[in-house]
């Protein structure tokens, strides 16, 4: 019942959108104005030049996130997409303000230990990442670069998050030192495993395959409705040799409940299985993120 809630994709969706980004900013704001300053770390993207920007001429996190954003909007509202930027701009300019308010309602803690406070910040950097994205806005800075390479070459998105960072670290690396770099490192990799492992769990692919008696109607419904192509293929029972005709199609996880629902309405005696895919190659739309 829980998992049907989460992949539901069509009800209360708007509702489900919003809460997603609140709760993601709110995650956010805690990581990068709690946990990543008041524990002596850095990180990439623009959060990591806006905590250069902090400690060498002392100008607050959460304004100094704001203004290095602000030229990327162009980039953004341009190539990108005018809703993906107006959740963005809302994202940005409400976790600025928090970046440097939370301080003064929660009581920051030094962990004491660097390594367990960069594993800690990666996961909850990852998980407020995904929700924002799921919910249909970014995290700024190289989120927006990042969206427009995946949308524009087709790429991996958490994987461009990881090649920008190597960028931001060259920039770590020369403003402190060496050592700050490594727990950046080890922070951007548990934090895109965060992000798969989060993916995975709400869009993982699987093949469905339905035998059904209206066949025909149904993959154009399927088409029409979500998006998906189906391959159609005569079958023929063995005990009772009658013929029929038998969709295949890949979905994500995340789909699997408007499917459900439209079989159920359209052909609710058709016989449906569903499979786990570890890997797919060639022309399949990703619809785990919101581009």
């Amino acid at each position: 019942m829980i998992r049907e809630t989460i992949y539901e994709v069509n009800k209360r969706k708007h509702i489900k959108n919003i809460l997603f980004m609140i709760i993601g900013i709110f995650i956010f704001s805690i990581y990068a104005g709690v946990l990543i300053p008041y524990n002596n770390l850095s990180t990439g993207g623009a959060l990591g030049i806006a905590l250069v920007l902090n400690k060498t001429i002392g100008i607050k996190l959460g304004l100094a996130q704001l203004l290095l954003n602000i030229p990327l909007f162009y980039i953004g509202f341009k190539y990108v997409s005018k809703k993906f930027m107006v959740i963005t701009v809302i994202f940005i300019v409400a976790s600025s303000f928090l970046i440097d308010y939370l301080p003064t309602l929660i009581t920051p803690i030094n962990l004491q230990d660097k390594l367990v406070a960069t594993i800690f910040a990666g996961i909850l950097s990852g998980v407020a990442m995904c929700l924002i994205l799921i919910s249909g806005g970014s995290t700024g800075g190289t989120d927006i670069t990042g969206k427009f390479l995946v949308k524009k070459y087709n790429l991996n998105l958490p994987t461009v998050f990881l090649i920008q960072d190597i960028v931001i670290y060259t920039i770590i690396w020369i403003s402190f030192d060496l050592r700050y770099v490594m727990y950046a490192v080890i922070m951007s990799f548990v934090r895109n495993q965060t992000m798969r492992t989060f993916q995975k769990f709400i869009s993982a692919y699987i093949q469905c395959t339905i035998i059904s008696d209206n066949a025909d109607s149904l993959a154009e419904i399927i088409n029409r409705e979500m998006n998906r192509g189906c391959t159609i293929i005569d079958v023929e029972g063995s005990y009772t040799h009658q013929k029929r005709k038998m969709l295949i199609l890949v979905i994500q996880q995340n789909e699997l409940y408007a499917l459900k629902k439209l079989i159920n309405k359209n052909c609710p005696k058709a016989f449906i299985t569903v499979n786990s895919i570890n890997t797919i190659m060639g022309n399949f739309k990703e619809h785990s993120y919101i581009l």
